[in-house]
């Protein structure tokens, strides 16, 4: 008997004509990471003619770890150096070429130690973050591969007395997971170091005495440099300091007006510049009563302070029952005064650890210090010497030999003699003060090692006080003529009167202040008598022998005739040239 069995429908049922077999899928590359594709989807698409370049940026600071020439530096060449500021300072201050170059020298190293501390803090901390993203995943990965971040279980399980095995379990992998994933509080109160990070030099700051008389542009040169270096910079005055619970102000004082200099900003008032000038007013001296008030103790006060400490500066809101409106004047717009920002806020903690501290002070009696300790004795065999009688300028005569300032930096290009009188750039006694001359003139050791560069700048020199009249860019002779053009008049001075000038305010010995005065005199009543269309100073006019000289608006031709004669002028040759052009240019003008 036959059994009859169905065939497999897999082996012999038809195919259907009318269906084609599909040709087999063409399976897309599979890219790595790092492949072009990937790029592709952020960056823009490459054109399709393949000669032209790629169109994309590109930016080096997105690249990391890719081999120590990606391992570069960002932080950058200084936009200028202590060269290129006394350039700027030149432009305003004559002579003090010593004085300037250690000045510049100090400010730009003190902001390049800012640039450099804040762009290592700014690495470093990129650096942190980076490390606690790792260690975040690294923990996260310990987690996943003790399983309990599945099924939305972040934390080991509490331990019971149901599942006696499974609380075995959860004990044992707690074990084997690092103690850093469970917060514990430790009994060791040292901070520990921080071996991830690298630790960088710390460069401090160094402040700066600054000795000289009265008008040598002590002041004037820090103004300039501020100005240039757009910080905030302010000058206190060290006569009105007194120790904290007398009548007076107290040493924090100096911080609060940095404070109102940076408008309120605090990060840039402990950036900035303080200048403490008349320093030598706080010496420690012999008082009746036994109590320096204003000596010795405002100099433990300024310890810390200069140091680097936290100030906390309370500044009043200044409200009242009714606004008040600045007043109008004829000579410009009203302008309020700058107030405090307006709320609760009336206390700033400012930090004057980057601040930088420079000491001014005429210091009168310094150079007899300096010169009792390293001169010869002047009685005997062998000794110099000196006359008796000093000037109230100090250290304002060389009466010591060059060779004992052969030490000192920043010597002259062309070494002076001790014949010259007041030559520019010489040295002086007070070039030779010493930690223990400050200290034998009242001021304790504790603030002068504080004081990490001394500088003394020198008398102005004849030659100097006439270059002041005419070369800055504020220069007073300009600075008159163009008060003269307000009235309007011209006002022209000839070259004895301008020197004249200079010798009467070389005698007053108040430096630059006395060419001011001078000219205050010598033109008060040419001010007066305004507007005059012409005016000529000269030599005569200086000393007292003649009046101003007055011209109509016809009067430019002899004006200059005049000024020609007592300059003595050639009067042959291109001048005559130069007075037909001026007689050309007066008939067109129609004078």
């Amino acid at each position: 008997m036959s059994v009859l069995t169905r065939p497999r429908a897999s082996f012999f049922a038809p195919t259907p004509p009318s269906i084609t077999p599909r040709p087999p899928r063409r399976l897309r590359p599979t890219y790595s990471a790092f492949s072009t594709f990937k790029c592709l989807a952020v960056a823009p698409r490459r054109p399709q003619n393949f000669n032209s370049g790629f169109t994309s940026s590109y930016d080096p600071t997105l690249d990391k770890g890719r081999g120590p020439i990606f391992a570069k530096s960002t932080f950058g060449v200084p936009q200028f150096y202590p060269r290129d500021l006394k350039r700027h300072v030149d432009d305003y201050v004559v002579g003090q070429d010593r004085a300037k170059k250690t000045i510049c020298s100090v400010i730009f190293n003190h902001y390049q130690g800012l640039r450099r501390r804040q762009h290592h803090e700014a690495q470093d901390q990129r650096l942190r973050e980076k490390l606690q993203r790792q260690r975040h995943a690294q923990e996260r990965g310990l987690l996943d591969r003790a399983g309990y971040n599945n099924g939305g279980m972040t934390t080991p399980p509490v331990e019971g007395d149901e599942l006696p095995a499974r609380s075995d379990n959860v004990r044992q992998t707690a074990r084997s997971l690092p103690e850093e994933i469970f917060e514990t509080i430790s009994d060791d109160f040292c901070t520990p170091d921080d071996s991830d990070v690298p630790h960088h030099v710390k460069i401090g700051k160094s402040n700066i005495l600054l000795l000289g008389p009265t008008g040598v542009g002590k002041t004037y040169i820090l103004e300039t440099l501020s100005k240039k270096l757009n910080v905030p910079f302010t000058i206190s005055d060290c006569n009105s300091f007194t120790q904290a619970g007398y009548i007076g102000q107290d040493v924090e004082a100096c911080i609060e007006r940095l404070l109102i200099e940076a408008n309120y900003d605090i990060k840039a008032t402990e950036h900035g510049i303080v200048v403490l000038d008349e320093f030598d007013k706080i010496a420690k001296r012999e008082t009746v009563n036994g109590r320096d008030v204003g000596g010795e103790g405002v100099q433990q006060a300024l310890l810390k302070l200069v140091e680097g400490t936290k100030v906390t500066v309370n500044i009043k809101e200044q409200r009242s029952s009714r606004p008040t409106s600045a007043p109008t004047n004829n000579y410009g717009s009203s302008s309020a005064p700058p107030t405090p920002p307006t709320g609760k806020v009336d206390q700033f903690t400012v930090d004057t650890t980057n601040i930088l501290f420079v000491f001014c002070g005429a210091f009168v009696g310094l150079d007899k210090t300096v010169l009792r300790r390293v001169s010869k004795p002047s009685i005997g065999f062998g000794s110099e010497i000196r006359s008796g009688r000093s000037s109230s300028m100090s250290g304002s005569k060389e009466i010591l030999p060059q060779e004992m300032y052969s030490h000192l930096p920043h010597q002259p290009v062309m070494p002076t003699t001790s014949n010259a009188t007041s030559p520019s750039g010489a040295f002086t006694p007070l070039d030779l003060a010493t930690p223990a001359d400050l200290q034998a003139y009242g001021f304790i050791p504790e603030l002068i090692g504080r004081m990490h560069n001394i500088c003394a700048l020198s008398p102005l020199s004849l030659d100097e006080l006439y270059r002041i009249l005419t070369e800055p860019r504020n220069s007073l002779v300009a600075q008159y003529t163009a008060l003269f053009e307000t009235y309007p008049s011209r006002l022209a001075f000839t070259r004895r009167a301008l020197y004249a000038i200079a010798e009467r305010a070389a005698k007053n010995e108040t430096g630059a202040r006395g060419l001011k005065m001078e000219m205050e005199r010598v033109l008060a009543e040419p001010m007066f008598d305004a507007p005059t269309p012409y005016v000529l100073i000269t030599e005569g006019c200086v000393s007292g022998i003649e009046k101003a000289c007055y011209w109509g608006k016809d009067g430019r031709l002899e004006l200059e005739r005049r000024r020609d004669d007592e300059d003595g002028r050639d009067k042959a040759g291109p001048v005559e040239e130069v007075r037909f052009e001026q007689f050309r240019q007066a008939g067109q003008s129609g004078a």
